[in-house]
């Protein structure tokens, strides 16, 4: 497994529980980090201790732990390049390394990150994002949701959601300005949770700025530039927080495994997990053309599914289907949350009862996903055992 979170990490669990003896991880990190929980730090709502363990204690017992980075496959020889030097082979190879900010696509986003009213959630700066939320008292707060491929789309709406609540609480909302630029023509792209999202937004009084990029950042004067179907404009900020374009990474896009028409995300069958030109390399997660919206509803299903295709393939037995079920949990306000479930085609496929209103925002959707979910991720997910 190339990459020690979510992905890595449950499916080591999973090959070796189904009896596989020769297991390894390559992760470089010491800290592992349930990344679900960053927008609840954001809100003021977990301290980020909560969300983090060390890469040793969740590390499966009879899995090897490589602590080195990747920066090379060659498919053909079956072999895997680390920084360090060394060169390891494998049988088959499972990519869960994830996205990169696209630094083409927008240029500066580290340094622009290092500026005093610029936070995100999704770049490791979820504590400062809560910072600027709690001192903010007035102007402009821009949020950003930018074009696939993105972690989990409905979380990048969560910190203006979370932030909203917090204003009005504090009874600051009216004296602050909000906008959303999204890089799309919806919100999550699922129309019947666009529509219940929409009227949230409306509702606050946000102003939404569709098929909209932000192209660049000029941190110095906190103002980005912005370019959507009338042409480019400044937006000037108070406070942003930005979710950065992303892209697989450039070593997987330079090993020949990658889609170039799609940001480079591994080029996998979207149903089987299997590479679509190597056989022995599959991939899940956030860089994989799975053609879904990736969260960690989905990867509890693709890494089932890939598990037991691998596993299949080794002996020329059948191998399952995805249907590219997913989930959105969006919070729309402090205690309250949409559990929006879907599959690739946008429909919403709700595990609720057919006579419950699965787009309704419940409180108690809310506290699972708060509390339940960090709870099944320690001690079940990442254990292989859902």
């Amino acid at each position: 497994m190339i990459g020690g979170g979510n992905a890595g990490i449950s499916a080591a669990a999973r090959f070796l529980r189904k009896g596989v003896s020769s297991v390894a991880v390559v992760e470089p990190q010491l800290v592992h980090t349930y990344r679900p929980l960053l927008s609840y730090v954001g809100g003021g709502q977990a301290a980020l201790r909560t969300a983090e363990r060390t890469q040793r204690s969740v590390t499966p017992t009879g899995c090897t732990w490589i602590q080195d980075s990747a920066v090379a496959v060659d498919p053909d020889a079956r072999t895997v390049t680390l920084a360090s030097g060394r060169v390891h082979g494998y049988r088959d190879l499972v990519l869960g390394a994830g996205l990169v900010p696209d630094d083409e696509a927008l240029p500066g986003i580290a340094e622009a990150l290092r500026s005093p009213a610029m936070a995100s959630n999704y770049l490791d700066h979820a504590e400062e994002t809560w910072d600027l939320v709690r001192e903010m008292r007035t102007g402009r707060a821009v949020f950003t949701v930018p074009r696939p491929p993105v972690s989990c789309t409905g979380t990048t709406i969560k910190p203006l959601f979370l932030a909203a609540a917090h204003w009005k609480r504090a009874g600051r909302l009216a004296d602050i300005d909000i906008t959303l630029i999204v890089d799309r023509a919806g919100l999550v792209d699922v129309p019947d949770l666009d529509v219940r999202l929409s009227r949230c937004l409306e509702e606050l009084n946000v102003e939404v700025l569709h098929r909209t990029s932000v192209t660049a950042l000029d941190p110095g004067r906190n103002e980005l530039t912005a370019a959507g179907p009338d042409g480019e404009r400044l937006v000037s900020y108070d406070l942003l927080h930005l979710v950065p374009p992303f892209r697989g990474p450039t070593w997987l896009a330079n090993s020949g495994l990658t889609d170039s028409d799609r940001h480079d995300v591994v080029d996998v069958d979207p149903r089987t997990f299997r590479h679509r030109t190597h056989p022995d390399v599959w991939a899940v997660g956030d860089g994989a053309g799975v053609e879904t919206d990736p969260s960690g509803g989905a990867l509890r299903r693709q890494v089932k599914i890939l598990v037991d295709n691998v596993l299949a393939a080794r002996t020329g037995g059948s191998m399952s289907g995805y249907d590219g079920y997913t989930v959105a949990p969006v919070a729309t306000d402090a205690h309250l949350l949409i559990a929006g479930e879907f599959d690739r085609s946008g429909k919403v496929t709700s595990s609720l009862p057919s006579f419950v209103d699965p787009l309704k925002p419940r409180r108690v959707a809310w506290a699972f996903d708060r509390y339940g979910l960090p709870q099944t991720y320690w001690n079940l997910i990442l254990k292989g055992r859902v």
